[in-house]
């Protein structure tokens, strides 16, 4: 299944590509050729729906890498405790981690989550700077 989803390259890719398209018609339009409105329209949402596959994948990469590290930390801690509960901590971590799981993916309120950073990142593709300069996040984000 996961050859069936785009990769990092493949939307690079269609994002160029998208680009030169978009350079063609303006050279027709240039030259006195109308472009029909609907594909303009269609270009248009395809450019929206690459951002969107960008976002979302960014978004899940920070979100793993955040729960893996939170993972490590908790089996880590399990080693600092005596043998005899050792097990009984590790199997504690384990058994939770289909609730991280979902988390990680779906709880907006988590900053970790993949909900919160698709969220992020979508504000902070779409909204116009003056705006973002009055939001807290983006005030943050521009302090970095």
């Amino acid at each position: 299944m996961a050859a069936d989803q785009p990769s990092d390259k493949d939307i690079k890719k269609a994002t160029q590509q998208l680009k030169d398209i978009r350079a063609f018609l303006k050279e027709l339009e240039d030259a006195g050729i109308e472009v029909p409105p609907a594909l303009k329209k269609s270009l248009n949402r395809l450019q929206v729906a690459l951002n969107t596959a960008e976002d979302l994948g960014a978004a899940f990469d920070e979100a793993s890498k955040a729960l893996a590290t939170l993972e490590s930390d908790l089996m880590s801690a399990c080693s600092k405790v005596d043998a005899e509960m050792r097990g009984v901590c590790e199997a504690q971590v384990t058994r939770q981690w289909q609730a991280r799981s979902v988390k990680f993916t779906l709880d907006y309120k988590n900053p970790d989550s993949v909900s919160a950073g698709f969220i992020k990142k979508t504000v902070q593709r779409y909204t116009p700077g003056l705006i973002c300069k009055h939001w807290d996040y983006c005030k943050k984000q521009a302090g970095k």
